[in-house]
């Protein structure tokens, strides 16, 4: 057996392998493009972060057409460098008209290559082998015309439809026009470097295009961030082979290692940016900022419009004022098929509902309510909008909004933490009060449309309807001696597109009822029996009016259509009634106390107006559960379900945590969960260490009612409780929980101490049970003095 060293192997590797070392040197150097690799790789990277945002958002589900997508950009880059010379600048980059030539041949080269990849019209080499031995080429050539034919009449029956009013969404059609569009833009950042040699201005095209894309995107903040980066990498290798020009010219002396040290001055740079803007806070002048979106707005709804005729079935969401309102949902009101939600995490919610339950300290979920994004007035037969003419008001933060009467409601308090970027504050309805400056539209002054704001974390206050069954059947109904007042008639109106049979429905639910509640119910529970169902399809085209279509041919569905129809009906009825979207209850999660809502709660239901109690809400979707309604003053009400006491009308609405900006810094995230695993278990560690019942003096110290002598364990407890009913300073509901808990813990320490030895074991467990909850309250409380 022969034993061979490292170096003799290296030494031999060396012998045997000069050759291959040096032919791929003289490959690499024939193949050398202008201006380097790097360069072009990076072109190529920033020209694909376009269609990496529409992948990652999910515009449109492309399937097979994704691939075409992905590369046309990347393909845009290396088509220029080919036309305009691969290894040294060509003739098109040196006069006009080659410079003109070369742009008509990259104009023509895109849809060229687009079409073969979208239909394969080209024939293969076997079909070309075939086609010669057996002289079939007039067949070849009908097949190629066949495939271009039939290219070309997808593309003609997609803009038939497009001039009709709205083309059916045809992804092949999709995938051409994204393509040329990336292929431009590949064009234009490869033109640019190679003609200016300033790498900002060659990533404009494609940063602007990624920026656009995201604007109407919820997801892929990160790949803005690699752009950046990648914007700055490639002005700085275009800078330092422009000083290597110029001081080769001059016959200068110069270190090769000078590229690595300016590449780790700007990275340091780089970083510092970017570290930046991941830690300040995203502030922004509000009246800038809101004369700007009123800009932009006519132009953002006119794009959007456009957008929905061209290809419908695209997800995007607005992110700018005047978009749509829901934020989460996929579709714009029934113009589409069913939607296709996901658990993607939409916000956070905590409020200050008390949790009560028919059991003494047994830790239950307290009252769920809906987060509305805005409310729409005016129906045309396909979808919802709000009429041209809507009052504007700026508030600032602690204003409280004096439109809405307290009659018949509560005060709520929400704390929201939002997971996407959204330009609309979500509130329990009927928001009058946020910690944030905000835009405040509405139509009347008790009719509000939404909140604007740019807020990732906010605390408002809403007024939550807090009346019974018996209490809304008491509401007197609409007629000669108690008329619907002026204001609120845009929300009896209905285009000519309402059916006869629609009509008659409503009629012939309503016959007979007495009182604008009794027919609302009559209506929610006829509607509460059709199926729901998120797998129905798209309207046809040929359907004038989706509540004729859903009460009479579809009879099935989704919110949208239960919500529409609700609201029609009611409206022929006589009912004031609008439609409102946002999200429902989502799930309660008792270890953070928060209600977490996702994209899957995306909702919509109707509400109708009912003096003087305002705007109560509705619910005849069949998919959700039905809305328990209690009275105030001793209860929650509203879109609640368990009883509680009324909330003061003073409240603090100091946010929680502040609106950091989405910029993070994707390497630093693995350094992030590390600190958060490392900090989670030293807390689970001291909290096993902890003493309840040591801590709960400390605390007591803290809070100024010491433990006196003579006090025995539940005497001090007592006491203790009442001190902080007493001297809370916050909301009296978190001061009654956290005395509920005190009770219970210096029960649990009692039988502990002196309580059977059989009792001890179980008394020690409840003990740390309450304690687990005591701990996160009283480390928050204050106290006046």
């Amino acid at each position: 057996m022969t034993v061979q060293t490292t170096g003799e192997a290296t030494i031999l590797a060396e012998e045997r392998s000069p050759w291959l070392w040096t032919a791929a040197r003289w490959l690499e150097a024939r193949l050398r493009p202008h201006l380097g690799w790097v360069v072009l790789l990076v072109c190529m990277l920033l020209s694909l972060l376009p269609a990496m945002a529409m992948r990652v958002n999910r515009w449109v589900d492309l399937n097979s057409f994704q691939a075409v997508v992905d590369w046309m950009g990347p393909l845009g880059v290396a088509g220029t460098w080919l036309v305009l010379g691969w290894r040294r600048p060509g003739p098109g980059e040196t006069g006009p008209r080659r410079a003109l030539a070369a742009a008509v041949g990259l104009m023509l080269l895109g849809p060229f290559l687009l079409s073969q990849f979208l239909v394969g019209w080209l024939p293969g080499p076997l079909a070309l082998w075939r086609a010669a031995q057996t002289g079939a080429w007039s067949s070849l050539l009908a097949e190629m015309a066949g495939d271009w034919l039939r290219l070309l009449s997808r593309y003609g029956t997609w803009w038939q439809g497009v001039q009709a009013g709205g083309a059916a969404q045809d992804d092949l059609v999709f995938a051409g026009v994204a393509g040329l569009v990336l292929w431009t833009v590949g064009v234009l950042t490869a033109w640019l470097v190679r003609r200016y040699r300033q790498g900002l201005l060659a990533a404009a095209p494609s940063l602007w295009l990624l920026g656009t894309i995201l604007l109407y995107s919820s997801g892929g903040r990160s790949l803005l961030v690699t752009g950046l980066a990648l914007a700055a990498l490639l002005h700085l290798l275009l800078d330092f082979h422009t000083l290597l020009r110029r001081w080769e010219a001059l016959a200068l002396d110069f270190n090769p290692g000078l590229l690595w040290d300016r590449l780790a001055a700007a990275a340091a740079a780089v970083f510092l940016v970017l570290f930046v803007a991941a830690v300040m806070p995203n502030l922004y002048i509000g009246p800038i900022a809101y004369r700007y979106f009123d800009f932009i707005a006519p132009y953002n709804q006119r794009l959007e419009e456009m957008a929905r005729r061209l290809f419908p079935d695209v997800k995007g969401t607005s992110r700018l004022p005047g978009g749509q309102l829901a934020g989460g949902l996929p579709n714009e009101f029934l113009l589409a098929g069913g939607p296709d939600l996901s658990a993607t995490e939409i916000m956070r919610v905590r409020t200050n509902d008390a949790v009560y339950s028919d059991y003494p300290f047994e830790d239950v979920a307290p009252p769920g309510h809906y987060m509305r994004s805005g409310t729409f007035a005016v129906y045309d037969g396909k979808g919802w909008q709000n009429p041209s003419d809507l009052t504007t008001l700026d508030q600032s933060a602690d204003d409280r909004w004096g439109g809405i009467s307290l009659d018949g409601r509560k005060l709520l308090v929400q704390t929201v933490f939002l997971s996407i970027n959204s330009s609309v504050l979500y509130a329990a309805p009927e928001p009058i009060e946020a910690s944030v400056d905000y835009r405040l539209l509405y139509r009347q002054p008790d009719d509000l449309v939404a909140l604007r704001a740019r807020e990732s974390s906010y605390t408002v206050v809403s007024a939550i309807p807090a009346v019974n069954e018996e209490m809304l059947r008491a509401v007197p109904d609409w007629g000669e001696t108690n008329p619907v007042p002026e204001e609120l008639a845009v929300h009896l109106q209905l285009p000519d597109t309402v059916t006869p049979r629609t009509r008659e429905l409503a009629q012939e639910l309503t016959a007979g009822l007495d009182g604008p509640f009794a027919k609302a119910q009559a209506i929610e529970q006829y509607l509460r029996t059709f199926t729901y169902d998120l797998t129905v399809p798209p309207p046809p085209a040929d359907v004038a009016d989706v509540a004729d279509y859903f009460l009479f041919d579809l009879q099935r569905g989704y919110c949208d259509y239960y919500a529409t129809a609700f609201v029609v009906l009611a409206r022929l009825a006589g009912l004031p009634t609008r439609f409102a979207t946002g999200f429902a209850v989502g799930h309660w999660d008792p270890y953070e106390q928060i209600w977490i809502v996702t994209e899957a709660e995306a909702h919509s239901w109707p509400e109708v107006y009912m003096p003087p109690y305002g705007w109560i809400p509705f619910e005849p979707t069949a998919g959700r559960p039905e809305l328990s309604r209690v009275a105030a003053p001793g209860f929650s009400g509203g879109l609640a379900s368990n009883p509680g006491p009324s909330t003061p009308t003073e409240v603090d609405l100091t946010p929680e945590e502040s609106a950091w900006s989405w910029q993070l810094l994707f390497w630093l995230v693995p350094l992030g969960l590390l600190l958060w695993g490392v900090w989670a278990w030293l807390a689970r560690w001291r909290a096993g260490r902890e003493d309840p019942w040591t801590e709960l003096l400390r605390h007591g110290r803290r809070l100024g009612r010491p433990m006196e002598a003579g006090e025995t364990v539940l005497e001090y407890g007592r006491e203790l409780a009442a001190h902080i009913t007493t001297h809370q300073a916050r909301t009296p509901d978190t001061g009654r929980i956290v005395a509920r808990e005190i009770l219970a813990l210096s029960r649990a320490v009692s039988d502990m101490l002196y309580g059977a030895a059989a009792r001890r074991e179980q008394a020690m467990r409840q003990a740390s049970e309450h304690w687990g909850r005591l701990r996160g309250y009283l480390r928050g409380l204050r106290v006046r003095a």
